[in-house]
Order: C-alpha cells, then structure tokens, then sequence
C-alpha cells in the first residue's frame, strides 16, 4: 500500500538516500533535505510502499508560482504510478499558485512523457544545465486556476 507522507526530522534521510540512489548530478545531502525542514515555502512528500521509502517531490511554494526542485523514485519502485501520485500531492499543495514548473534532463523521455500526460508544456531550456553527463535541461509547466487542486 502506498502511502504519502510530509518529510519530518524523523525521515530527512529517506529522501536524501532515494536523492543519493537516484541522481548523479550534484544530489542533495541529508543536510540540505533537513535543512529543508526549516524553509516556510519549502514542502517534501515521501512515498511510502508498505513501509518502505519508494521516492519523494520536493517543492517550493512561491506564489504565483510553485517549482518541482527534485522528484525521484527508486528503480525497483517504477512503473507503479508512484512519481504521478507525488506530482498530484505537489499540485494539491499549490495553494494560490498558479503554475508548477520543473526541469528534467532532455534524454529522460519517461519522465517527459509522464509530465506531458499530466499536462505540463515545455516552456523554455537551459543549456549545459546538467553535468555527469553534461545535458540540457527541459523547462516545463502545467498553468492552472489557483485553487484547482485543493
């Protein structure tokens, strides 16, 4: 059973070891998630599946406009719809935001697809953005009425 729980100081490391696992570029320390914690407009979710830690979306509410920082999920726990519930708990956390934007790496057509699926559209690119390997990033946003997930 899946279960999607706010980030606490009891589960800072969770995140961090799915960051860890999951991104070769610059991830996240346990110290950077926990000091997370401690941001007002900052919000981590961690996906539970039965009891154990699957991915998490970490993102910055900063009205009008929220921002997926990172979103991961572990490779034994894909394909199971996990990373599309977090991106519906990221946009229910909206609030009085009216967009969501992330980047995603341009060779990563699995995650493109599924945002495209949610409705996000590609807005811009950074290029050069990432490194190991050196890769463009895709910018991409979903436009919503604020309150449309709540």
């Amino acid at each position: 059973m899946l279960d999607i729980r706010p980030m606490t100081e009891e589960s800072y490391n969770d995140a961090a070891h799915i960051e860890q696992t999951c991104f070769s570029d610059r991830p996240w320390t346990a110290e950077q998630f926990r000091e997370e914690l401690s941001l007002d407009f900052s919000r981590t979710f961690i996906a539970y599946n039965d009891g154990e830690a699957a991915g998490f979306v970490n993102l910055w509410l900063t009205p009008p406009m929220a921002l997926i920082n990172n979103i991961a999920v572990l490779p034994q726990f894909r394909r199971q719809g996990i990373a599309q519930k977090l991106i519906m708990k990221a946009l229910t956390t909206c609030g009085e935001c009216s967009s969501l934007t992330l980047e995603v790496r341009e060779s990563n057509d699995s995650a493109i697809k599924l945002y495209e699926k949610m409705e996000f559209s590609q807005v811009g690119r950074r290029k050069r953005f990432y490194e190991n390997p050196t890769e463009d990033a895709l910018i991409m946003t979903k436009f919503f009425r604020k309150g449309d997930y709540q």
